[in-house]
C-alpha cells in the first residue's frame, strides 16, 4: 500500500523549537517524530511513502533518505511553492491506481491502518477518515455519523454544549484514486477538510468513519509535545517503549555514566553517553538525548531534553522542554519553560513558568 505524508508546513506553533528542526524531525523518545508515524504505517502494510515537502527545506530528505533504514521505500514530492493540502496530495499521488493513505506529518498515533483499509474496501468508500474520541469537541473538526458510521456532516469547532458527536478528524485518511479528480487545481489552504470532504458528502459519495480508540496526538504545540512524552512513558503505546521501561526500569543508552547516590526513576530514557552526577535526580516521565550532562545534585523532572544539554550543579529543570545544546547554570531553576537550541540560563537565575527562550538567547545575562 502507498501513503502520502504532508510535511510541508512551517511548524510555527511549535516555535521556538522548530527554528532549529522542521517539526517532523523533532525527537520523540529520541527518534524523529515522523519515524514513529512511518513505522506504524509499515506495520499496517504500507511499503511505499511519498513525503510532500517544501523545496525550501530539504532536511527531512537528508535525514530519511530512501527509507531503507526504516524498511520501506520513501520518495519526495517537492513543492516549489506552497500548494495547500489538496494540491500537495494530488501532486504526490500522481499515478496511484489503488487506494492509498494520507496523513498529516505532525500526528502520533497507533491507529490500525490495516483494519481501516479493510473497512474502506467493504463499504466501497471514496474516502475513509480515522476518528478519535475527544473530551473537548470545541477544539477540533467533528464528524457527525449516520448508519454504519458513514459520515454525514463535519462541524468545525462546535460551540460548548452544541456538539452532536465526540469523534474528531484524526488526520489519517484513506483515499480512493477517484477522489483526486475532486481536488481543485488551484491552491487553497485547508482545502481537503473545508472544501473537498464536505463536497464529497454533499454529492452522495460514501465517506466512511473509522472509529479508533487507539492513541492519537496532534503534536502542534510545545504543551502537546511535552504531554506526548508523558503519555508515551506512562504506557499509552507500550510497543513503542524500550524493554527496560516496560519492565519498570529506566532505559540507558550506551556509554552512560551514573554517579554515586544518583536517583533515576522508572519512566526515564537516557540517550547514549549521558553523565549523571553524584546525588543528581531524574524523575519520570523524562527523556534525555545523547551526551546530556547533569551536575552534582541537579534535578530533571517531567521534562524532555534534546542532545548535548548541560544542567549545572544544584540546578532544577521541571516540566520543561530544552533544545539541543542548552546550558542551565549552577543553582538555576527552569520550570514550565521551553528553551530553543543553544539557549542558556545563567547561574542562580529562576525562569518564570511559561518562559520561552529563542535560539542562543541568554536569560540572566548582565
Amino acid at each position: 500500500m502507498n501513503a502520502v505524508i504532508l510535511v510541508g508546513g512551517g511548524g510555527t506553533r511549535l516555535r521556538p523549537l522548530t527554528y532549529a528542526l522542521p517539526k517532523p524531525l523533532i525527537p520523540v523518545l529520541n527518534r524523529p517524530l515522523i519515524s514513529h508515524l512511518i513505522t506504524n504505517l509499515k506495520r499496517g502494510g504500507v511499503d511505499r511513502v511519498v513525503l510532500a515537502t517544501a523545496a525550501s527545506d530539504r532536511r527531512i530528505e537528508a535525514a530519511l533518505g530512501d527509507g531503507s533504514d526504516l524498511g520501506l521505500a520513501i520518495s519526495y514530492s517537492v513543492e516549489e511553492k506552497p500548494l495547500g493540502s489538496g494540491l500537495a496530495v494530488k501532486q504526490a499521488a500522481r499515478g496511484f491506481d489503488e487506494s492509498f493513505l494520507v496523513c498529516n506529518g505532525d500526528v502520533i498515533t497507533d491507529v490500525d491502518v490495516d483494519a481501516m483499509a479493510a473497512l474502506h474496501r467493504e463499504r466501497g468508500a471514496i474516502l475513509s477518515i480515522s476518528l478519535a474520541p475527544v473530551a473537548d469537541p470545541g477544539s477540533y473538526g467533528i464528524a457527525e455519523l449516520g448508519a454504519g458510521d458513514r459520515i454525514t456532516r463535519f462541524v468545525e469547532k462546535p460551540p460548548a454544549g452544541k456538539a452532536t458527536s465526540r469523534w474528531a478528524n484524526a488526520g489519517t485518511w484513506l483515499f480512493d484514486p477517484a477522489l483526486l479528480d475532486h481536488i481543485p487545481d488551484e491552491r487553497m489552504d485547508g482545502s481537503l477538510e473545508r472544501l473537498v470532504f464536505p463536497a464529497l458528502i454533499a454529492a452522495g459519495h460514501v465517506v466512511q468513519g473509522f472509529r479508533s480508540e487507539g492513541y492519537w496526538m496532534d503534536v502542534g504545540t510545545s504543551e502537546r509535545y511535552l504531554q506526548l512524552h508523558h503519555d508515551l512513558l506512562r504506557g499509552e503505546i507500550p510497543a513503542w517503549l524500550p524493554a527496560a521501561i516496560a519492565a519498570g526500569e529506566p532505559s540507558f543508552g550506551e556509554g552512560c555514566e551514573v554517579g554515586p547516590e544518583a536517583a533515576i526513576g522508572a519512566r526515564v530514557i537516557l540517550g547514549a553517553n549521558c553523565h549523571v552526577g553524584r546525588l543528581a535526580h531524574i524523575e519520570g516521565p523524562s527523556v534525555l538525548g545523547d551526551c546530556c550532562i547533569l551536575g552534582e545534585r541537579a534535578v530533571v523532572a517531567g521534562s524532555v531534553c534534546w542532545a548535548d544539554v548541560k544542567v549545572g550543579a544544584g540546578a532544577a529543570v521541571r516540566e520543561s522542554v530544552l533544545g539541543r545544546g542548552c546550558l542551565i547554570g549552577d543553582d538555576a531553576v527552569v520550570e514550565g519553560a521551553v528553551l530553543a537550541d543553544g539557549a542558556r540560563v545563567e547561574r542562580n537565575v529562576r525562569l518564570a513558568p511559561g518562559a520561552r527562550l529563542e535560539p542562543g538567547e541568554v536569560a540572566g545575562k548582565q
